[in-house]
């Protein structure tokens, strides 16, 4: 009998394969459930890959916001045309920064910037990846983005010509994009050549491996590595309902609530609540003018 697999894995994507490749890796040794991952990574990255099996699916949206953790490294005097080791050699030179030069540069993209998306980045144009366009030598424009640098750090300068970095940013932000963009302000050229994401949000940062999920024989086995879909939800802002506003909540009527509610460690971000009833999560939404407006009904989870 098929098995109703229902939660999340925290993937270890290795190098060398694609996002979509690792998650219909995962759809194998799940039985070929519905599954859906969120945040692409490139083949030559590896690191944190959430990946949502069964109902879970319906609440990939929500992480799209999700800051994310970075340890990269650029190698300086070198630009390709994909911004990584992919592509092909379009200029070389000997200028390296030294530690002290990329500590008093790396200042200027703190905080909320702006940022062109790489021409091989898998943002989408008109439903197409941008890296498809690119390939294929077609014209389009990409629009920068807003994005927010929370932390970012020289980690260790491991030569003349390479640097390892660590940083914390929020969803959008192309970390080849701001290799070119770091090298370019200090008069040089800059490849992204390895980069593995170390977090996700606040998720739990405990990574399984393809290898160890496919050395899980039994499904009991598999079953105890996926991870509950209201972990996701550990840190959002939540509401206790009772019955009668349960019933509104059904009804896809909002809310007032009331003057007990609150907004726990995340009162700055009102755009995702979480309702809870019977300490079960019934609706996900927002909260506007003291009212809950639910956006997703969550009952059937």
């Amino acid at each position: 009998m098929k098995k109703n697999f229902m939660g999340w894995i925290f993937l270890d994507k290795p190098i060398g394969i694609s996002s979509n490749l690792a998650l219909q890796k995962v759809r194998k040794i799940y039985e070929n459930c519905k599954a859906g991952y969120i945040g692409t990574l490139d083949p030559l990255a590896s690191g944190f890959l959430p990946i949502a099996l069964g109902k879970a699916t319906k609440t990939i949206k929500y992480l799209e916001n999700f800051t994310k953790e970075y340890i990269f490294t650029i190698k300086w005097g070198l630009k390709t045309t994909t911004g990584d080791l992919e592509g092909d050699t379009l200029s070389k030179n000997n200028k390296y920064p030294n530690q002290s030069l990329i500590n008093d540069k790396i200042k200027f993209f703190y905080g909320l910037t702006f940022q062109k998306p790489h021409r091989f980045s898998s943002k989408k144009i008109n439903g197409v990846r941008a890296y498809e366009l690119a390939r294929k030598k077609k014209i389009f424009t990409l629009k920068k983005n807003k994005i927010n640098i929370y932390k970012f750090t020289l980690l260790k300068q491991l030569s003349k010509d390479k640097t390892l970095f660590y940083i914390k940013c929020s969803s959008g932000t192309y970390i080849r994009s701001l290799a070119e963009d770091m090298a370019e302000i200090m008069g040089t050229y800059g490849t992204l050549i390895s980069l593995r994401r170390t977090g996700f949000g606040d998720l739990n940062k405990k990574l399984i491996s393809l290898d160890y999920l496919s050395s899980l024989v039994h499904s009991d086995e598999r079953i105890k590595v996926v991870k509950p879909i209201n972990l996701v939800f550990n840190n959002v802002n939540e509401i206790v309902l009772d019955k009668a506003e349960f019933d509104h909540i059904l009804n896809g009527r909002s809310i007032k609530t009331r003057k007990d509610f609150m907004l726990g460690k995340h009162k700055k971000n009102k755009d995702l609540i979480i309702a809870k009833f019977e300490n079960k999560i019934v609706a996900i939404g927002s909260y506007i003018n003291e009212n809950f407006y639910p956006k997703k009904l969550l009952r059937n989870l």
